[in-house]
């Protein structure tokens, strides 16, 4: 398992505001943060439906 991202202090209020929303959102999308599963792979035989479901998944965290 990956550990998350390190949170980030720099001392300048702006950059470790924007690092923090940045690791937010990676971590969104890696499933590291509370609330957000982590997206199992998908069996070789999978359907195309069930790629496409995972597609749906991966595009509404990156949204």
């Amino acid at each position: 398992m990956k550990q998350s991202i390190p949170a980030v202090r720099t001392g300048q209020h702006s950059l470790d505001q924007a690092l923090s929303a940045v690791k937010q959102n990676l971590d969104q999308i890696t499933g590291q943060a509370r609330g957000f599963e982590k997206l199992a792979p998908l069996p070789s035989n999978a359907t195309l439906s069930q790629v496409i479901e995972r597609l749906n998944a991966i595009a509404e965290r990156l949204q």
